[in-house]
């Protein structure tokens, strides 16, 4: 059989292999060569690869380099067709992604109908509107907005970050039929100015949460998100300090806290805990810890212990110990049983029972019974009771008969049975 093999340059001067094994699949096209051969006009040489490259290039390779040549303007209904039906992978993203660079304001709506025609996939249909929005803003919005298909989100994230400002007088005198439609259009806004302006991005989110959208929560973490990906996480960190103090910049630090501890506990903690006291911060205490917690529980736990009595201490000694348990449940009872009397040491051994019950029921309780204020004591038992009752149904009643709990706490453990 014989073997064909593909090998050029691109993204930074990684190759792009097409290894096609004839019989098996069928050969590359010569348009679809001639995508992978000139996809030099996406991902570019360096000038080192380019000099070894004009110093190996033997007449194959001069030919090559003429037909990509030959293939300049892009043939869109080719491009098209390869970005869905082609079988190589490689030459399928080099398709679409080809095609999206020679999207122009006055070729969109044909390249449209060509990928309509075709049928292509959700995540490509997505980034089509999105470029389209890009160079066409309001044409592509008010297309959209009478199409079928769900292109309206994506064409206006893709207007939002091109012309952030037409985007959003747009998304503040919607026509009377989209105006209950405004939450989920100011998502794509949000979406689209994250990626570019960071900064309006954020005032938008706080107009909107002023304005009451139940999303403002979720969108302070998009932008957060797209705040690490862009800075890093030391500058989104000193980002998130920037916003008023409440629940949007708690999910905002809960968001960069999971980032932030990945790569460097110890400076996470360092972060978060300068804000401990504050219920809003409670989450990103919880990820800091338990990112830690994953690597050295004991310096996660004495970590929590010295920050103010607070919310997120308690959650994050609770997760801790929950996760604790699973992976080395001597070390962690030892930790609490030298634990002094304290509210503390009630979260962690709730946290602890709570984990353990699906181990060892019984010690759960019988931790669990070790906790000194009443609610929370009746809590865990009731959670490790459930499990007991899962786990063993037999023994679990005979447990409950003589277990002196409340009858309306029996009755909890009885009903939760399923």
């Amino acid at each position: 059989m014989k073997k064909t093999l593909l090998v050029h340059g691109c993204w930074g001067g990684i190759a792009v292999i097409a290894f096609l094994i004839g019989g098996f699949r069928q050969p590359l096209t010569p348009n679809a060569t001639a995508l992978v051969q000139s996809s030099t006009s996406l991902f570019p040489m360096s000038a080192e690869q380019q000099a070894q490259a004009s110093l190996t290039a033997g007449p194959r390779e001069k030919n090559r380099k003429q037909t990509a040549e030959q293939f300049e303007p892009p043939n869109l209904e080719e491009l098209a067709r390869l970005s869905v039906s082609e079988p190589n992978p490689i030459t399928r993203r080099l398709a679409f992604s080809r095609l999206l660079e020679a999207m122009t304001p006055d070729n969109a709506l044909e390249i449209r109908k060509k990928l309509v025609a075709v049928g292509v996939e959700s995540d490509q249909w997505r980034d089509f509107n999105y470029q389209w929005g890009a160079l066409a803003g309001e044409e592509a919005f008010q297309f959209a907005a009478d199409s079928k298909e769900r292109d309206l989100s994506a064409a206006l994230a893709g207007w939002a970050s091109a012309n952030p400002n037409q985007a959003l007088a747009m998304l503040n005198n919607l026509p009377d039929d989209m105006r209950d439609q405004r939450d989920s259009l100011a998502r794509s806004v949000v979406e689209g100015m994250s990626d570019r302006d960071l900064k309006g991005a954020t005032e938008l989110v706080l107009q909107l949460a002023g304005e009451g959208i139940k999303e403002a929560g979720e969108l302070m973490g998009m932008v957060a998100n797209d705040t690490v990906r862009a800075k890093g996480v030391e500058e989104a960190a000193a980002w998130s300090e920037s916003l008023p103090d409440g629940p949007l910049k708690g999910r905002a630090m809960q968001r960069i806290a999971n980032e932030y501890a990945e790569a460097d506990p110890e400076a996470a903690a360092a972060w978060a805990e300068g804000m401990a006291h504050q219920d809003f911060a409670a989450q990103a205490v919880e990820e800091v810890s338990d990112k830690w917690a994953a690597k050295n529980p004991v310096e996660a736990v004495t970590w929590l212990e010295s920050l103010p009595e607070g919310t997120g201490q308690k959650a994050g000694l609770n997760s801790v110990f929950g996760d604790w348990e699973d992976r080395d449940p001597a070390a962690a009872t030892e930790y609490l049983a030298s634990m002094p009397m304290s509210s503390q040491r009630d979260a962690a051994i709730s946290g602890f029972s709570r984990g353990y019950a699906w181990q060892d029921p019984e010690v759960a309780i019988a931790w669990a019974l070790d906790i000194s204020d009443p609610q929370l004591r009746q809590e865990s038992l009731t959670r490790a009771g459930q499990v007991f009752l899962r786990k063993d149904a037999e023994s679990a009643r005979a447990w409950l008969e003589s277990s002196g709990l409340p009858s309306e706490t029996q009755q909890a453990i009885l009903d939760r049975r399923g």
